[in-house]
């Protein structure tokens, strides 16, 4: 009953915080936008989308559109059209956005003008539902490795001002993110019930992929991560087997999941033809977006410095911050941050001191977790910098506090024992001045 309530406390810190950042400062620049207009141009896209169900504009297969005036010009006021029980809809044309199928605009058009939900009630929605699994991700960390680790997650995904600021957004619907990571431990701890989980992580990418393929990798790899530590972790021959059994049983699931969400995808995009759809969301989509490509004069110029850049440029780019890591600390410290993590890690090491190969595999985990997307997606990575700091996220920036504070910790205390051997010494020595003089 204790845990319940906890967590119950826990999820809706979490909730007011994502809802409202009343931890955080309205006001606060996340690289050129606050938080009540933070990636509202994604938004947009579902706006678009309820606003043309409302007025039953033309049934569609496509989840996501943009809202154009007569002289084809984007509708900015898509929000203030949708709230009006009548509208210039008959003045708007949409514009299907077929980049990806767009299961939220579905399901949040659907909500909104089937189920009559109001706008604040989705936005909750989101919340809430992203708040439950980062409790919940948080609480098996501190179950399988140790109660600072999951407290350390927690306080970083509360006071995160790039994972609050996704949080309620219609487009992104962050809680996907998380959800296949969440059965990811899940199945880490209980191995036995891969009957369960791996359906659940099946149906979690599917689900992701079909509300966009944005940090596809990073979301895949961090739900193997968990396993990849316990390979490490593990003594007994038996269990590392196993554990290796369940990586590739877990890698092959969400590859399918991702080749089924391509499948329903290029039906759409194909009309029905899945092999020419399949060509054209490689051809205009894939090779403008990660680092495959080669030949950028297929594509307009202003794509053209992303698609020349180079990985090294890249990644650069996403180690020079201009925001805070977490409220309180300016992002301007993470390579400060980074570098300490690695010198405590060589010291953990020379001194054999406890847990530090876990600890080195989690940071080599987490790491290549986050770079996996932004090389990649090298040419998405490039441009948008505005958004992808959030990768730090799936566990980086998280195991590098928790290294640094758990190392902090430890010499405290041995200080604190020195200090206590002192005074012991010191008074034993009192004592036996004392004696000596009676």
């Amino acid at each position: 009953m204790k845990k319940i309530v906890i967590g119950i406390l826990l999820v809706g810190l979490l909730v007011l915080n994502f809802s409202s950042n009343f931890l955080g400062d309205k006001k606060e620049d996340i690289e050129g936008k606050t938080f009540e207009t933070f990636q509202n141009d994604s938004e947009y896209l579902v706006f678009s989308n309820i606003l043309q169900d409302k007025y039953e504009q033309n049934a569609n297969i496509w989840g996501l559109c943009e809202g154009m005036d007569q002289s084809n010009k984007r509708v900015e006021n898509i929000w203030e059209l949708i709230k009006k029980e009548e509208s210039q809809s008959n003045e708007i044309t949409t514009v299907d956005y077929v980049s990806q199928f767009g299961l939220q605009g579905h399901v949040f058009s659907f909500l909104y003008n089937k189920l009559k939900l109001p706008f604040w009630c989705l936005k909750l929605l989101c919340c809430t539902l992203l708040a439950l699994i980062i409790v919940l991700i948080c609480y098996f960390i501190a179950s399988k490795y140790n109660k600072l680790m999951g407290v350390i997650f927690y306080i970083t995904f509360l006071l995160s001002p790039w994972v609050v600021a996704f949080a309620r957004n219609l487009y992104w619907v962050e809680f996907t993110w998380f959800l296949p990571p969440l059965f990811g431990i899940m199945l880490s701890k209980y191995r036995n019930q891969k009957k369960i989980f791996i359906p659940c992580i099946l149906v979690a990418i599917f689900i992701k992929c079909l509300c966009g393929y944005e940090y596809i990798s990073t979301i895949m790899l961090a739900t193997i991560s968990f396993f990849v530590i316990d390979f490490f972790i593990e003594k007994g021959k038996e269990e590392k087997k196993e554990i290796v059994k369940t990586t590739i049983l877990v890698g092959i699931t969400c590859v399918i999941a991702f080749a089924m969400a391509i499948l329903v995808h290029a039906t759409a995009r194909g009309e029905g033809n899945i092999l020419q759809g399949v060509k054209d969301i490689y051809q205009k989509d894939i090779l403008r977006r990660t680092i495959l490509t080669s030949d950028i004069e297929q594509f307009p110029e202003i794509y053209h410095e992303s698609l020349q850049a180079t990985v090294i440029e890249t990644v650069g780019k996403y180690f020079t911050w201009h925001t805070q890591m977490i409220l309180g600390i300016e992002g301007k410290y993470f390579k400060l941050m980074f570098l300490t993590t690695i010198a405590i890690m060589i010291y953990n090491t020379v001194k054999k001191e406890k847990d530090y190969v876990r600890d080195i595999v989690m940071f080599l985990v987490f790491l290549s977790t986050t770079l996996s997307w932004l090389i990649l997606g090298k040419s998405h990575s490039y441009i948008h910098t505005t958004m992808n700091y959030v990768l730090w996220y799936f566990g980086f920036i998280q195991i590098c506090i928790y290294i640094i504070v758990k190392f902090f910790f430890k010499i405290t205390y041995q200080i604190g024992k020195i200090e206590e051997g002192k005074n012991k010494e010191e008074k034993n020595g009192q004592n036996s001045c004392t004696n000596t003089m009676l």
